[in-house]
């Protein structure tokens, strides 16, 4: 896919044209078919590329590779040594790693298979418990009893939301449906309040549109959805999984039950104050980009323009879930 856009190139001041396809890429000796984006100087033919388009192709790439080995995406690997309450001395010591192994792993650098299963396997407590007594002589005897102790606590930090985790998500895995997003609650209803908080008052139908919008727009930025939710093509357009789950049970989200089109239907609102804390700077910028781009739209227009989508016409005969790469064909956005 190729089209023009509003800059000029850097070679010779000329049309520039980015192209949208896919290339296999190697790493660490296995193949892997990417997306990748880049520019074209029509005048001199010389392709160019920005930090956001390498990005989207690294994460694309070893998004891939971290699935295919069962290796934790680097949330995850955060998530893993604050359940615990541990330092990166601390876990390092535990895993057998080097000093600073650890912080770059959470920093995005790519373990090694065997690293990676070996953090994927100290998720299951007992597994970093017998790690941990493996290597008590690391440890100064108070120390190795503070961390001791921490480990054995863990299953007392229990996320708050994780009863509606299991319903929303089903499960941690990631997938090109799921746009291999960070599967995080609290993420995903500041999303939603972020959405409304710029939007203004907003019925259901649109929303789930907007939600679609702006995951597949950041997906096509980056390489990962913003929320980590499936969308399937119904009916209406893309519509998140659970949404009606989600809309119930975020906090401070306001209901107004209005007439419209002689039916009864509910407008969704939320307080101008909301303090974003989860979301990243170019998440929220890929949420902006695609609100102010449709708030206009009606519910019947933003329904009819989702049904041009390749992407919802492609899956909605048997109404199954559109993949991420169906991004880089969007015609709305």
């Amino acid at each position: 896919m190729e089209r023009y856009v509003d800059m000029e190139s850097p070679i010779t001041g000329g049309k520039v044209k980015e192209i949208s396809t896919t290339e296999i890429k190697e790493f660490r000796r296995e193949e892997y078919r990417v997306n990748v984006r880049y520019y074209i100087c029509e005048d001199s033919g010389e392709q160019f590329t920005t930090t956001e388009q390498d990005t989207l192709q690294f994460n694309d790439l070893y998004s891939q590779y971290r699935v295919k080995h069962g290796i934790p995406f680097p949330d995850e690997i955060k998530e893993i040594r604050q359940k615990y309450g541990l330092n990166y001395s601390q876990i390092s010591r535990i895993l057998g790693f080097g000093t600073n192994q650890y912080a770059k792993y959470e920093a995005g650098d790519v373990p090694s298979e065997s690293n990676g299963k070996m953090i994927a396997a100290i998720k299951d407590k007992l597994v970093i418990l017998g790690l941990l007594k493996g290597c008590k002589d690391s440890f100064q005897y108070s120390e190795y009893n503070k961390v001791l102790i921490s480990i054995n606590m863990s299953d007392e930090k229990e996320e708050e939301y994780s009863a509606l985790h299991q319903i929303i998500y089903y499960d941690n895995s990631r997938n090109i449906c799921n746009g291999y997003g960070q599967k995080k609650i609290a993420k995903l209803f500041e999303m939603v309040q972020y959405i409304i908080q710029i939007h203004g008052e907003v019925f259901p139908t649109k929303l789930n549109k907007l939600m679609f919008y702006a995951d597949f727009c950041n997906y096509r930025k980056t390489g990962q959805s913003i929320s980590g939710l499936q969308y399937r093509a119904l009916n209406l357009g893309p519509v998140p999984d659970h949404y009606a789950t989600i809309y119930d049970n975020i906090p401070n989200l306001k209901k107004k039950m209005i007439e419209a089109h002689g039916m009864i239907n509910t407008l969704l609102s939320c307080s101008s104050d909301l303090e974003v804390k989860e979301l990243s700077a170019g998440e929220k910028e890929s949420i902006k980009y695609v609100v102010e781009k449709l708030k206009s739209l009606t519910v019947s227009e933003i329904i009819e323009a989702s049904h041009q989508e390749e992407g919802w016409k492609n899956a909605s005969n048997t109404q199954s879930y559109i993949p991420y790469d169906e991004a880089f064909h969007l015609k709305l956005i």
